[in-house]
């Protein structure tokens, strides 16, 4: 009984730190700003820049209006992985993941690792394809999860010099000790933008 008031209490502090994180993101280090969604999720994240050192911090909140809520924050180091004429920037990193389904049991938090990259070619620099994969495996979950993975692909437009349109499909999935099933948070298309301060 005093672990599952433990667990709850820690659940509640990991849900305000985020929240904190993602306020002080919005009114003083919003760097970029992204926006996705389709007809049952829609996903919010604030990504703070640290100049000069190739530090990434991001916060974000994906909500399904069927399957539950994850809100994350992370840390990534990010630089370019090509020496071409043409731009592969990368990011490696991981995330601190707090999950809530939809039903009893389906919470939980998680520690992914993982990174992305992105890939703009010389020719046509307005176009850009970018990948992203974080993955948690039983060791680094903790509470009633047992496994978390997350897969994104987009195509963006560059419309504007610092905004950008983009086509994409993710998959985000958390996977639950005991009888408690596991959860899709998202599949499949969604459409977004990108704004950047």
């Amino acid at each position: 009984m005093i672990a599952v008031l433990l667990l709850r209490r820690l659940r509640m502090r990991f849900v305000a730190s985020l929240i904190g994180i993602s306020l002080v993101c919005v009114q003083v280090f919003a760097d970029e700003l992204d926006l996705s969604l389709n007809n049952d999720a829609l996903r919010l994240q604030y990504v703070y820049k640290v100049e000069s050192s190739g530090l990434n911090l991001d916060a974000g909140w994906l909500h399904h209006s069927d399957n539950g809520d994850i809100l994350h924050a992370g840390v990534h180091l990010v630089d370019l992985a090509s020496g071409g004429r043409d731009k592969l920037e990368a990011g490696l990193g991981g995330r601190a993941v707090y999950t809530n389904g939809d039903l009893s049991g389906q919470s939980g938090f998680a520690l992914p690792i993982g990174g992305f990259l992105r890939f703009t070619p010389m020719a046509i620099n307005r176009l850009s394809v970018a990948g992203s994969l974080y993955y948690a495996p039983s060791i680094l979950a903790i509470g009633d999860m047992d496994k978390y993975q997350e897969v994104t692909l987009r195509v963006s437009y560059n419309v504007l010099r610092e905004a950008d349109l983009y086509l994409g499909v993710r998959y985000a999935r958390g996977d639950y000790k005991k009888d408690v099933p596991d959860t899709r948070f998202d599949k499949g298309m969604h459409v977004g933008m990108s704004l950047r301060f």
